[in-house]
């Protein structure tokens, strides 16, 4: 893990002016829906669940920085934080209110952060929060994460193994039943990873997955009273269950749902046991809302 990237500290009051602009798409009408994908991901990885919700809200994807189409600039700022600092930025540029964030695995991480910096400078823009199987705290990594953020062999494996063999093998870690891994998500993630700079914006991505000063930053958590749901898998095998539990108790207006016999990428790989939660949890707030709760 990269150790002198700038921790919250130096990212709290930093400014909202992007000069990187992150690629996104919107679908549908009403209150916005904001969907931030995983790492090695993109916003293909919500495909199966944008129309459903675009039938009552504005769904907008965005492709974090390095990922899907979006910028990949040979730098070393693609922290959590920094993400977090342009979809905020993405936020206040596009005027969006009374929107709601999805956030799945590392771009739950992105989320949390996304929603703590909105919190303190501009508490009445996010109506509320959906966690999905998200990185939160400190922890152990799997394996192929340490294979990729390990100096000399990061690089010789992403370089030297082809992209639909690497794709593969981490769509088996993320998948509960590796049956239902289709080769169409494997050509798609494949193909990203062939895109100029990808490699390059992937190890830095995962090198700074986890900041230095996570279990600190943490402990904005207790704060953050928006309405949050918090969907985990028992059998996530990238992200434990304890880890769902522990955001559920530090977070002070959350619901926890666990599903099981599925992985760590629910809305991928059974887009049906998720919906009906992220659709009841949203028309929840939606009528809170207009009944000014």
């Amino acid at each position: 893990m990269d150790k002198d990237i700038p921790g919250w500290s130096q990212y709290r009051n930093s400014g909202t002016i992007s000069e990187l602009q992150l690629t996104s798409k919107s679908y549908g009408e009403g209150d916005p829906v904001l969907l931030i994908h995983g790492f090695g991901a993109s916003s293909y990885s919500w495909r199966h669940i944008i129309e459903p919700l675009a039938q009552k809200y504005r769904v907008i994807t965005i492709d974090l920085k390095g990922f899907g189409e979006s910028p990949k600039p040979r730098d070393n700022a693609y922290s959590v934080y920094e993400q977090a600092r342009l979809v905020r930025n993405f936020i206040l540029e596009n005027d969006l209110k009374n929107f709601h964030i999805i956030g799945h695995s590392y771009g739950g991480g992105v989320a949390l952060a996304t929603s703590i910096f909105l919190v303190s400078s501009h508490p009445n823009l996010q109506r509320s929060l959906v966690l999905i199987d998200s990185i939160a705290y400190p922890q152990e990594l799997p394996g192929f994460v340490k294979i990729l953020a390990t100096p000399v062999l990061g690089p010789l494996v992403i370089y030297a193994i082809p992209n639909s063999i690497q794709v593969k093998s981490l769509l088996k870690k993320v998948y509960f039943n590796d049956a239902m891994i289709p080769q169409s998500a494997i050509d798609h993630y494949a193909k990203n990873l062939s895109k100029p700079n990808a490699k390059y914006a992937t190890l830095a991505s995962v090198r700074q997955m986890l900041p230095e000063d996570l279990q600190q930053f943490s402990e904005n958590y207790a704060s953050l009273t928006l309405p949050t749901l918090i969907i985990w898998s028992s059998n996530d095998e990238i992200v434990p269950l304890a880890i769902g539990e522990r955001l559920h108790e530090n977070l002070p207006n959350s619901k926890l749902i666990v599903l099981s016999d599925v992985g760590h990428a629910v809305q991928e790989e059974e887009p049906s046991l998720v919906l009906p939660y992220l659709q009841e949890f949203l028309d929840a707030e939606a009528h809170n809302a207009q009944s000014g709760l």
